[in-house]
């Protein structure tokens, strides 16, 4: 598939942001949408501001990562991770050339190609509404949620673009960590908590006799919120399913 065209809308609509972007404030912005980081920054006002309206989040999803694995974009580690364009992608929209995606290869991305998800993917699979025959709706959720952790997408950036509180992205996580599985937020608590609090609460629960979250904060209920003790919490019993403790 020639994406010559939608690669220019990508680079030139990060060119005139401005700055580094998170993947789903990139996506929010190319499709329209006023997310509350958009308005945060005041970019509905750009001229790219919705250029690509006509296409879906997986199409933008998928061509950002086509475009960063052809050197046209990169990530700022500092930024966490945030894109903007390299030398080579401000030279591709000022004089685009073909950009062909091989039909064997889908435009959107598989989830079947993120770390720690086949099972989820296989119990989406089996757990069917009986009346409406689709895949169970937290099977669904879990899915994308592992997704954008894999891509560093901010926690409460990810519980907006699903229409979620992030108290119930917390649910689901804490369920995953329930199901043994390990995930690495330390991307967002660290930018959240900060490393220093967060070795702080590390090591209450691990020095606890129990992680109940209401002892936590009797704790350390005047000095955090209860979202980010759980957020602890959960970091907490992912590093010791990693350490199979």
């Amino acid at each position: 598939m020639e994406a010559k065209d939608s690669i220019v809308k990508l680079i030139k609509s990060l060119l005139e942001i401005d700055r580094p972007v998170q993947r789903q404030l990139l996506i929010d912005y190319l499709m329209g949408r006023r997310s509350r980081q958009i308005e945060e920054y005041e970019l509905f006002d750009k001229e790219t501001y919705g250029i690509g309206e006509t296409h879906d989040e997986d199409f933008w999803s998928s061509l950002i990562d086509a475009a960063y694995e052809g050197g046209l974009l990169k990530q700022v580690a500092s930024k966490n991770n945030a894109l903007i364009p390299t030398a080579t992608g401000k030279k591709f929209a000022g004089r685009p050339s073909s950009f062909i995606i091989p039909d064997d290869e889908p435009i959107n991305e598989s989830v079947s190609d993120v770390p720690e998800i086949d099972s989820l993917l296989e119990l989406a699979q089996k757990d069917r509404s009986a009346t409406a025959g689709f895949a169970s709706p937290h099977a669904k959720q879990q899915i994308k949620l592992i997704t954008a952790i894999d891509r560093h997408i901010a926690l409460e950036d990810f519980a907006e673009s699903e229409g979620l509180g992030l108290d119930e992205v917390l649910d689901d996580l804490e369920m995953l960590a329930e199901q043994k599985r390990h995930l690495d937020i330390t991307y967002f608590t660290d930018e959240v908590l900060g490393e220093d609090c967060m070795r702080e609460l590390l090591d209450y629960f691990q020095n606890a006799k129990t992680d109940d979250i209401e002892k936590a904060m009797a704790e350390y209920g005047d000095i955090y919120k209860e979202e980010e003790l759980r957020l602890a919490r959960i970091v907490f019993r992912m590093n010791r399913i990693e350490t199979g403790s």
